[in-house]
């Protein structure tokens, strides 16, 4: 039997193609796909001049059309307002929050449906366009999910579960970063967490964020908070051992990551005299399974 003579071009092309597949699975706002979290929407009913966000999500298919599920989460009581939105190929829509959901704070899922049951269509795009009151503001892509198989998942007693495990949807972080941050002696930043999982009757547990704060000195400290629904959580509140200002005083920068035992997800928001911009927060480890709940009606 002839053996077939070891190619280290045929080894990095093995390699990059477990690598694609990989990335295939992970959450990523650079890349379509089937569900998009928007990690943030404010807006003030009665000033959206002061306070706003625009929700855009454009269908990249060039001949398909599609219906998407719109759940809005509030992010202090977890309760979840529902509707539906259509695109045609090539469309791309918009709208104001404080048009469609005035008031209120939280984030905002969209999946793709096929009638009232979830579908692969791994074509949508989207982003949130934040403008706060306290001058606060970015540009947030949606952190888009792909569907990994055709499967349309009809419901049971008019719920559905979204399986985000590698097989049906592609998976959810446990372990997120904030890659850098400025000190807060001159700086105010803040990080908004969550945790989906019922978009039916919304979910209010709480849960614990294990965290460790770095700073440029490569010197670590650790601390914890408590998410429930949707949290915000002031970097300047960081309950850090020597105060988070004197661990990472003026003039210097840190990053932080932040795990939990469940799906989480996130973006932060900052500014200074200068600059005012946000991130969504990067994802570094992968949970094996995780299950959202959605109507199926």
């Amino acid at each position: 039997m002839k053996r077939l003579p070891y190619s280290p071009f045929l080894a990095l092309a093995l390699t990059l193609c477990g690598s694609f597949a990989a990335l295939a699975q992970d959450p990523n706002d650079l890349k379509p796909g089937s569900v998009l979290f928007f990690n943030r929407y404010t807006s003030d009913g009665a000033q959206p001049d002061r306070e706003d966000t625009q929700i855009n999500l454009t269908n990249t298919h060039t001949t398909q059309s599609v219906t998407l599920h719109l759940f809005a989460v509030e992010g202090s009581s977890c309760t979840v307002a529902d509707s539906f939105l259509s695109l045609t190929p090539n469309q791309t829509a918009q709208f104001f929050t404080s048009d469609f959901d005035p008031g209120v704070q939280g984030y905002l899922m969209a999946v793709a449906y096929s009638g009232y049951a979830p579908r692969q269509f791994n074509y949508l795009l989207g982003t949130a366009y934040v403008w706060q009151a306290d001058g606060k503001q970015a540009d947030l892509p949606a952190l888009a999910v792909q569907k990994l198989n055709t499967v349309v998942n009809g419901g049971y007693d008019g719920m559905v579960s979204l399986n985000f495990d590698g097989v049906n949807y592609g998976r959810l972080p446990s372990t997120v970063a904030l890659s850098s941050f400025n000190s807060q002696v001159t700086d105010q930043t803040c990080v908004y967490l969550y945790s989906p999982s019922n978009m039916v009757i919304g979910n209010g547990a709480q849960f614990s964020v294990f965290t460790l704060v770095y700073n440029d000195r490569e010197a670590a400290n650790s601390t914890s908070a408590t998410v429930r629904c949707y949290t915000e959580i002031k970097l300047s509140s960081l309950r850090v051992l020597g105060t988070i200002n004197g661990f990472i005083p003026a003039g210097s920068t840190g990053w932080m990551k932040m795990s939990a035992s469940r799906a989480l997800l996130g973006a932060s928001l900052s500014k200074n005299s200068q600059f005012a911009g946000g991130r969504n927060l990067s994802c570094l480890a992968l949970l094996p399974s995780w299950t959202i709940v959605v109507p199926g009606f």
